[in-house]
Parts: C-alpha cells; structure tokens; sequence
C-alpha cells in the first residue's frame, strides 16, 4: 500500500516527529540516513519503498478506525483518521523527545533542525531545501554544552550527551527495546539521562513502534477529561492502555491532534 501524500501536513504537524521542514509546499523530511522531499500530491525525491515504510503505509489501520467511529466518546476523532504512527529511527526519536521536556513543538523542531544542519551530514537537496542528518550519538556525545544550548536545548543539553555517550560508549544498546516487551523496554530506556516516563513512552511509541504505549502530557490530560476523572499520569495511561490495547498508541495520537487543534 502507498502512502497518501494528502494527509502528509497533518501527520508532521502531530507532534510525533520533528526532523522535518517546509518551502512553498515542498517537504523535507529526514529519518536517520534517508531523506525525502514530497509535496501533498508526490513523492519528489527519495526511495518510494522507505518512504511507504516511514509511513508505515503496510499497516492495517481498520480496528483503529472502527473503534473510533463505533464508540459514541471518540467519534469526534473521525477528522484526524488519516493520521500514521510514523516508523521513525530510534536515535531521532529520542533526539526529538529528550528534547520536548518542558518545550513546545515549534522550538523542538528548531532545535532539531539546528542541530543536523551544523553538525550533521548534507543527505540532499531540492527545491531550496537542504536534508541534513542527526549527527549519531559519539558525535553528539563529543559535543559541549555550550554547543547544544547555543542551538536552543536548554538545560536539556547535559541529557542529550549523557544519552547519546552511553550509546556511543556501548553502555546503552539501542537496538535492545526492539527485543524487549513494553514494560522491559520501559524501564530500560529510562536508564538514560533525562528520559522519564511520557518521554519512554514517546521514544517506544514512535521510535519502536510499541504501539501499546499511550503517552500522557498536558494535552492528553485535557483530552481524556471525556472519560472521566484519572488521579495520575500513570492511571491515564493505564486506563488508555487496557482500553485501546494495541490501538493504544494510535488512538493517543488521535486525542493529541483532537485537543491541539480545538485550542487552535
């Protein structure tokens, strides 16, 4: 199946990725070593095989869509239903999400952006745009503070190195959480510097694939006001884990777009 490219700005406004840049409605996007440039009608530049994977195009969004349409406090969701959980490079997740503590979607992205442009490899151009790749972890890791905070991390540069220098140095594999079932996985990303519980369930939602995981930040709170009063994050989570079981993921994201765009 192919991805439709109509649905293209909202799945990057989703708040789920940010290692991506627009021009006169041409979008550059870069996940790990793979760049693409598309519009909302094309592919333009790239290997239309990752792009369809990115997009995670081979899913089967069908349960999803009718329990949204089937369940009379989740109806209003229908709008978002083009929406994908994008498979994205585990090192970009947790870029992109150690940095989205206390932060908003615009600076992360500047960050982002920032940060691959000055220390990363140029991947391609097109269209005036330029697709430069993350630097990888020892890179990052040999970083200053200084270095990161000038490029707008805040106080979220000594959590950047910190992670990226266990990757680097092998006391962090990033390839485990692959292996490991969402709770295991869970508590070993939490190992890393700056990543507490929303940014482990973020890092194994979008960068894993985990799609039981249901993170919870202020607009999810607000979001989930519809079912009822939750004593804690974790009882959020938990009510939406049970609830939506492997849609879980998908359906948080759903809820996110929902209550962005209302307050818009």
């Amino acid at each position: 199946m192919r991805v439709m490219n109509n649905h293209l700005p909202m799945i990057l406004k989703s708040g789920q990725f940010h290692h991506w840049e627009e021009k006169d409605g041409l979008y550059a996007l870069v996940n790990g070593r793979e760049a693409f440039f598309a519009t909302e009608r094309e592919l333009v530049s790239g290997d239309r095989g990752a792009f369809d994977r990115f997009f995670d195009a081979e899913r089967d969004y069908r349960r999803a869509r009718e329990t949204v349409l089937a369940s009379e406090d989740l109806r209003d969701l229908a709008p978002y239903l083009g929406l994908r959980i994008l498979r994205q490079d585990p090192w970009e997740a947790m870029v992109g999400f150690i940095l989205s503590a206390n932060n908003n979607l615009v600076r992360i992205r500047r960050t982002v952006l920032a940060l691959a442009a000055r220390y990363g490899d140029c991947l391609k151009s097109a269209g005036g745009l330029s697709a430069y790749a993350l630097p990888d972890p020892a890179r990052t890791a040999s970083l200053s503070a200084e270095e990161l905070r000038a490029l707008g991390a805040g106080y979220r540069d000594r959590y950047l190195i910190g992670a990226a220098r266990m990757i680097a140095e092998g006391s962090f594999d990033i390839e485990a959480a692959y292996r490991l079932s969402y709770p295991e996985a869970k508590r070993y990303l939490m190992r890393l510097p700056g990543v507490g519980k929303k940014v482990a369930d973020c890092i194994l939602l979008f960068g894993y694939g985990k799609l039981d995981a249901f993170p919870v930040d202020v607009w999810i709170e607000k979001a989930m006001a519809r079912f009822g009063t939750f004593p804690s994050r974790e009882a959020t989570s938990a009510y939406g884990m049970a609830r939506f079981g492997g849609d879980a993921g998908y359906i948080q994201q759903l809820l996110f777009m929902y209550e962005r765009e209302k307050k818009s």
